[in-house]
């Protein structure tokens, strides 16, 4: 890997790890002082605006992140479609959540939301979409640190004003929702001001060619996420309409710390896209290895970060989810894998190959939906997380697949070399020989 690369990932993981232990801290947080039911309700609220936010981004989530490094010159025309298509994509978002609570259909425990909470979930959609859409625009531009910066700022404004709050008194799940919105805001306003390079408002000559292009890209990234994200989200959907209200806010305790599993293979494919994106043809080199280094560093994790996930479940939130354990232990093993995959899909983006996510995203998705419904029955939220880690394996061997197959490289690449243990293991010496002179100069 290069320096560049080398210190991109470096900040974005830092920056990972800052994130998910204030997410982790809310989480727990909010469960604690709303019990499991009122936990699971207000997941509900916020389940929707994610997986519509997702769907109807265009495929912003990608795109943002590949075109500023494919066309470095058009950034401004950029920035105003980014700006234009959020707005879009949040107007279909909100009408297709209108209509889910308009219908008169079975809602399950989703059919438990209040007016003011409905509303609210709704308000949701165009802040969340917006912030996400601008923080991925500022990366694809190269700012990993700045990205990273609006990341921790916009989450440590939802947990202080969450400690605000419970500490001043009653805590409720309008209130927590009404707060999830607020954070949005200085997140939104920070990737404004370091995008201000690229401010444009005007509709060039060519920006119709160039919104072809997002569009075209866009649309297939999007069909695949409409698959993609429903097998990270269809368990939780569906536990909506299949178990009670507790049940689904341990399950969300049990997918908010498995989650911390991608920590690092979010942190190398966020700074590899970019990366890749700039400079694609004398890059692909460093994509088996990094691969093979993700996957390795993400399994020998595993059992260590199972036991602090499980102390850190039992102690802080105690018996009332107990029931969070066992569907963590069992997500935990499906997220390592599949999070090192993604460096392989990041490849993919970079070969402008969308048409492999949809494939992956949908088989995925059918062998979820099929296995959720026959586990969730039976073994409830145990059976989701089966479910769930089955489709992550079948996703990573996909993306193996298609990532030899596009690449003419054999299997032997990405196969685990004794030069890896060895890389890992200097990495590891070397961290803890500067610690300890950092140490002894502090003494």
């Amino acid at each position: 890997m290069t320096v560049s690369l080398g210190k991109s990932i470096k900040t974005q993981f830092v920056g990972n790890v800052l994130f998910s232990l204030l997410m982790v801290a809310a989480a727990m947080l909010t469960a604690r002082i709303l019990g499991p039911a009122d936990r699971g309700l207000l997941r509900l609220a916020q389940l929707l605006p994610l997986v519509l936010t997702k769907i109807f981004s265009f495929g912003l989530d990608i795109s943002s992140a590949a075109f500023p490094g494919l066309y470095p010159d058009r950034r401004r025309e950029l920035f105003l479609l980014t700006v234009l298509l959020s707005l879009a994509g949040s107007l279909l978002a909100i009408l297709i959540e209108y209509l889910f609570f308009a219908l008169p259909f079975p809602k399950g425990q989703f059919g438990q939301m209040t007016p003011l909470l409905i509303t609210l979930s709704i308000v949701y959609i165009p802040f969340f979409m917006l912030a996400q859409n601008l923080m991925t625009f500022v990366r694809g531009c190269g700012q990993i640190d700045r990205s990273v910066r609006v990341q921790l700022i916009q989450t440590s404004s939802l947990l202080v004003l969450l400690l605000i709050f419970v500490l001043a008194g009653r805590f409720t799940v309008p209130l927590a929702m009404t707060l999830f919105i607020l954070c949005t805001l200085p997140g939104i306003v920070l990737a404004v001001a370091y995008l201000r390079p690229y401010w444009n408002l005007r509709w060039f000559t060519q920006t119709g060619s160039l919104l072809k292009t997002s569009l075209q890209f866009g649309m297939q990234v999007s069909l695949s996420h409409i698959a993609s994200f429903l097998v990270l989200y269809q368990d939780q959907v569906m536990l909506g309409f299949m178990v009670p209200l507790a049940q689904v806010g341990q399950y969300m305790i049990s997918v908010s710390v498995a989650e911390r599993m991608r920590l690092l293979p979010n942190a190398v494919s966020m700074a590899f896209l970019p990366h890749l994106s700039s400079d694609l043809q004398n890059r692909q080199a460093e994509v088996p290895r990094t691969f093979r280094l993700t996957l390795l560093i993400s399994l020998l994790a595993l059992v260590p970060y199972g036991l602090l996930g499980t102390a850190a479940i039992a102690l802080l939130l105690g018996r009332p989810y107990a029931g969070s354990i066992a569907p963590f232990l069992i997500l935990i093993a499906g997220v390592a894998v599949v999070g090192a995959a993604d460096i392989l899909a990041g490849d993919l983006a970079a070969r402008q190959k969308p048409k492999y996510a949809v494939i992956n995203g949908y088989t995925t998705f059918l062998l979820n939906l099929v296995l959720n419904f026959l586990f969730i029955p039976s073994m409830s939220i145990i059976g989701a997380a089966l479910a769930s880690t089955l489709a992550y394996w079948l996703s990573a061997a996909l993306w193996i697949f298609f990532y030899l197959r596009e690449s003419k490289r054999p299997l032997r690449c990405l196969r685990f070399e004794a030069d890896d243990f060895r890389f890992l293991l200097q990495t590891a010496r070397d961290l803890l020989r500067r610690t300890a002179g950092r140490f002894h100069k502090s003494a």
